[in-house]
């Protein structure tokens, strides 16, 4: 709106138009001069709040809410009125009432050429408009907002043709933001076909303005396809310009999982399908695992009433299937409690129990009993209440067996049935509190079969087991029925004889078991006879626990073994000195070796034709470092009862051999070496690699070496011995047998065995000069070897006359304390220099 400029001076006609046009103008027109108002209209009264001609004379800092206001508006506007320029612009001005009003101010001098004459200002209230411009500003940026940040694809397209497309549509079909503005809509298509008939399928109802719902498979920028949602409705702009608004949704993964849903949907019903197949066929196979199975399998329902019945069941209780279906079956108990246990077990099931594992026992009519293993399961609907029981029972009848069986044989002898080692050390202890409370006396008797082994080996074992049972009843008849016997392993019986009144009370039934025993036995077509060494201890004289009193038992059978079997010895003291002394010597006997504790002596022996030492004997001491010098006899038993003989022996043969050619080396005659050789030694070593490696490492000539072998060696395991000493003798060495008449003596084994000489034992020559029988055997013995292309070399010579008769009956050689003692090896050697031909001594 503009007014005309106010003319100056203004005439009267002039000034009564202008009054007119403020009067009735829409804006509000005030005239100021100096700083107060001089003029204004009522559209400016309205617009301030004010009554008629109550503004004149007022200062213009009533239309501002400060004094700061008031001076900034001046200090903006001012200069340009100075200068007689226009102003506009928009300004927060107050009413009367102090509220405010955004007004668009207009205000110009009266006179341009004279700014003083006052200044006319044009005033229009745009609040209104001011806000609702705001409030559409506000909204377009809350689109804007809307738009950048919608989670659904938005776009417009007019003829086709993209106008607009927000940043999760350009996400969506994987282009760059913007990109597609004033692209067609084809883009999103993968072929012509597609389009048009994506078109064709939204495009009528879209005329009719209809909201149209769109599932499709587009195509994004790289050729990839994506399933979309889409909803899309024409619309008609505020210019009448038709658009399409589409919205549009990325639903791959709905899609996907949608499908995935429906194929799991189909593949369930195909699963409950084969289930309900895998069930009816698992129901068939069930049925025929319950027909087969050796379980008794069947169900009762809560009267008791049998409503199953397999086979087995048939089987176990003897009862078919027609016979009790729909009764009560009368499961005859072994005894009312059984009876009273077995109702329990069954009312506990019925109230919906598991039970598992008992053992029960039954008896048919008429019929033997039998043990079984029931499991009772309660049978429920698909609300958990129980409706039967279903039971299955196992016939454990041979197990149960079985297990006694076992029990049995955990305290007893599988062979005899006679109680073990455990339970006679158990009755023993019960025994000794028994002895204790009356003041009575025990004993235990360790026996061992006489020559058992040797029934073992050329009999048999199963023949050697009927003689253990038959030795096991007659030591039954012996004893009491509160006496115990017990098989310890073997050949080895321990009685048990508890209320003793004294340290004799035994003798008469070891008496007796010794004449039991003594008498022979007879099994499939054999006599066999065998007697028994039986050791005794009591208690509480000799222990007073099991280990000990066994452990002396033991120690005095051995001795009654050495009396000469079929003898009984009670234990002494002195016995144990003996087993810690043995005990002593195979300790120190383990290091011995190691400590060059081991010596040999050697005891020359004479040709008794020239009187000149031929050969010596190597006789091996212990030089102990407590005990001093012990003689063979003491430790060579123990050597041979622990299995050290056998390097003791190896050691004794290749130290013989060394010293026989040192001796050589220090100008002695080649002189015959013997060496012992232990029955244990032959058995556990190698003696035939023992010697090869002696003569090599020693260089002394075979046929210097001579091997002093028992009689005892030569008849056990006759084959054997007979290859071994083949073997040794295709090496050169000579061999003779030790002790010749003391043990048993054979004619055949002499030229069988390739026996070089014949070692008349010292018991015989002992008594040579006073006994006639001694003499005649002695003399015999050397003709019969001089028959058989023997020598014969006699131990033992401690006297003239015997040298003499020995020189008379035509023995070859001598060796005794007559002739010279076992010295060391130097000493030997200084004999044997010194020593001049023809010399008894």
């Amino acid at each position: 709106m503009t007014y005309p400029e106010v003319p100056t001076p203004l005439d009267q006609q002039t000034l009564l138009e202008y009054r007119a046009i403020l009067e009735n103008a829409s804006v509000g027109i005030l005239f100021s001069r100096d700083g107060k108002v001089l003029h204004c209209n009522p559209k400016f009264n309205e617009i301030f709040g004010y009554a008629e001609g109550e503004l004149i004379n007022q200062s213009g800092r009533v239309f501002y809410g400060s004094d700061e206001d008031y001076i900034r508006i001046g200090q903006l506007i001012g200069p340009a009125l100075t200068r007689g320029e226009p102003v506009s612009m928009e300004y927060t001005l107050r009413r009367k009432d102090g509220s405010p009003m955004v007004c668009q101010l207009r205000a110009k001098p009266v006179n341009q050429i004279n700014t003083a004459e006052g200044t006319i200002w044009i005033i229009e209230d745009v609040t209104a408009t001011k806000r609702a411009e705001d409030a559409l500003q506000e909204l377009m940026q809350r689109q804007e907002a809307i738009l950048e940040n919608a989670s659904v694809g938005i776009m417009f397209t007019r003829n086709g043709l993209i106008e607009l497309a927000n940043p999760r549509f350009d996400a969506i079909l994987g282009w760059k933001p913007g990109s597609l503005l004033g692209q067609r809509a084809r883009v999103f298509f993968g072929s012509d076909e597609d389009y048009a008939a994506f078109g064709q399928a939204l495009g009528a109802r879209l005329g009719k303005g209809e909201l149209v719902e769109m599932e499709w498979l587009n195509t994004r920028k790289d050729g990839s396809t994506i399933w979309c949602r889409h909803l899309a409705r024409a619309v008609t702009t505020t210019t009448g310009n038709q658009s399409t608004i589409w919205i549009t949704e990325d639903i791959s993964e709905k899609k996907a999982a949608a499908d995935a849903l429906h194929s799991a949907h189909v593949a369930l019903e195909n699963r409950v399908q084969e289930r309900t197949r895998e069930l009816q066929d698992a129901h068939q196979r069930m049925q025929a695992v319950i027909e087969s199975s050796p379980l008794a399998i069947f169900t009762r329902d809560l009267q008791g009433q049998l409503t199953s019945w397999n086979p087995a069941a048939e089987k176990i209780f003897g009862r078919s299937k027609e016979q009790v279906l729909g009764h009560k079956f009368d499961f005859a108990q072994s005894d009312e409690n059984e009876s009273m246990h077995s109702e329990a077990l069954l009312r506990r099931a019925m109230t919906g129990e598991q039970i598992v594992g008992v053992e029960v026992t039954r008896r048919l009519k008429d019929g033997p009993e039998f043990e079984l293993s029931v499991n009772l399961v309660p049978l429920s609907d698909e609300s958990g209440k129980v409706y039967g029981v279903l039971t299955m029972a196992s016939d454990i009848s041979e197990r149960k067996a079985n297990e006694r069986k076992v029990a049995f044989l955990a305290y007893h002898d599988a062979l005899t049935g006679l109680p073990n080692r455990l339970l006679l050390e158990d009755r023993l202890t019960q025994a000794m509190a028994q002895a204790d409370r009356t003041k009575a006396k025990v004993s235990l008797l360790f026996l061992d079969l006489d020559n058992f082994k040797r029934i073992n080996d050329t009999l048999g074992h199963a023949l050697g087991d009927l003689l253990l049972k038959e030795v096991a009843d007659r030591l039954r008849e012996c004893v009491r029925g509160t006496d115990t016997i017990s098989r310890q392993g073997g050949d080895e019986f321990v009685v048990l004889l508890g209320d003793l009144t004294d340290n004799d009370a035994a003798l008469s039934v070891i008496n007796k078991l010794l004449q039991r025993l003594d008498e022979p036995f007879f099994a499939e077509g054999h006599e066999l006879s065998t007697s028994v060494s039986i050791g005794v201890t009591l208690y509480p004289d000799d222990g007073k626990d099991f280990d000990t009193l066994r452990r002396k038992a033991d120690m005095a059978m051995y001795r009654a073994k050495e009396a000469g079997r079929n003898t009984y010895r009670f234990y002494v003291e002195a016995m144990n000195v003996e087993a810690q002394e043995h005990l002593h010597l195979r300790n120190g006997l383990r290091r011995a070796l190691e400590r060059h504790e081991l010596v040999l002596h050697y005891q020359p022996q004479v040709d008794l034709r020239t009187q000149r030492v031929i050969g010596a004997e190597a006789l091996i001491r212990w030089n102990h470092p407590e005990l001093g010098m012990v003689a063979p006899g003491r430790f060579i038993p123990v050597a041979e009862d622990s299995g050290l003989i056998v390097p003791i022996g190896d050691w004794v043969i290749a130290e013989a051999c060394r010293q026989a050619v040192t001796w050589q080396e220090q100008g002695l005659p080649n002189l015959l070496i013997a060496v012992n050789l232990s029955a244990v030694q032959f058995k556990r070593g190698n003696v035939e690699d023992t010697v090869k490696q002696a003569l090599a490492a020693s260089g002394l000539a075979p046929h210097l070496l001579e091997l002093e072998l028992t009689e005892s060696l030569l008849i056990q395991n006759v084959e054997q011995v007979l290859a071994t000493l083949k073997r040794i003798k295709t090496l050169g060495v000579q061999l003779s047998i030790d002790d010749f008449g003391t043990g048993y003596s054979s004619l055949s084994y002499l030229k069988r065995f390739d026996i070089d000489k014949l070692k008349i034992d010292q018991s015989f020559i002992r008594d040579l000069a006073t006994d006639p029988d001694d003499a005649a055997i002695v003399n015999a013995i050397i003709q019969m070897a001089r028959s058989l292309g023997l020598r014969t070399i006699a131990e033992g010579v401690e006297t003239a006359d015997m040298l003499y008769r020995l020189q008379g009956f035509g023995c070859d050689e001598a060796q005794g304390y007559y002739l010279a003692r076992p010295m060391p090896a130097d000493q030997f050697a200084t004999s044997v220099a010194g020593r001049s031909p023809g010399a008894a001594r």
